[in-house]
């Protein structure tokens, strides 16, 4: 497998912004393309959530990046204040764009894939049509589960439904009900009721549960009664199921 050097140099002349997936956890599991990317760089925008928390993304990215690298960690909020959010996104992608102008490389790292709930389409939407940008795609943490785990998403006529566990309760259920296949993000926030309902549901030998998929703190539930004896679950955490695959 190669990647065209020459494509991106020529892109890099004019200044470019990357937006970079390093997928779920395992350093091994960057596409080549991101690593050779990576390496290129002048400048890296690293997003991180708190002042004492090192970014998840950044230390997945750390053993492709080289030392002259200009590395910029930007606090990116986690919580609910939405003129706090537009804030920091507002200011983090004009610096970006200043950078770029000046025609330097410029990446940012994310974790799994930059389109599927990822922090840098808040960026993309304000910095698309201004500056030359490529977004480099990465594996979903729920890919590697369903990898590493053995266990299929979806075959042949059946539909696979994604839907974060942050939405409204009538929601996931209705999606249980009408899909064969589904993944379950963001389960951190309520699930305990989530579970209630796979049981509700007759699911509970047709799923797998997974906190910090491929990272070192990697854990896989796939018993109803131990998740239920859990105060509470990491912020990563996803369950997958398919009633056509039981355990």
């Amino acid at each position: 497998m190669s990647v065209d050097n020459d494509f991106i140099e020529k892109k890099c002349e004019e200044g470019i912004f990357y937006g970079i997936g390093v997928g779920p956890g395992d350093s091994d599991l960057l596409t080549i393309k991101a690593v050779k990317i990576l390496k290129s760089l002048d400048i890296l925008f690293v997003p991180y959530a708190g002042e004492f928390k090192e970014s998840t993304a950044k230390k997945i990215a750390s053993q492709y990046l080289g030392e002259d690298l200009d590395i910029r960690e930007r606090h990116f909020p986690m919580n609910y204040n939405s003129e706090e959010k537009i804030q920091a996104w507002d200011s983090i992608s004009s610096e970006i764009e200043e950078e770029v102008k000046k025609g330097n490389k410029v990446g940012f790292v994310t974790l799994g894939d930059p389109m599927v709930y990822s922090t840098y389409v808040y960026l993309l939407e304000r910095l698309e049509g201004k500056i030359n940008i490529e977004t480099i795609p990465g594996i979903n943490s729920f890919i590697n589960i369903s990898s590493s785990n053995n266990f299929p998403l979806a075959m042949d006529k059946e539909s696979l439904a994604v839907i974060s566990c942050t939405d409204d309760m009538n929601r996931i259920e209705r999606v249980l009900d009408e899909f064969e296949s589904i993944v379950l993000m963001k389960v951190y926030k309520n699930f305990r009721e989530i579970i209630e309902l796979i049981e509700t549901k007759n699911l509970e030998g047709y799923f797998v549960m997974v906190s910090n998929s491929s990272m070192d703190s990697e854990v896989v539930y796939k018993n109803v009664d131990e998740i239920k004896s859990l105060q509470k679950v990491p912020y990563f955490t996803t369950i997958l199921i398919n009633k056509k695959w039981k355990i």
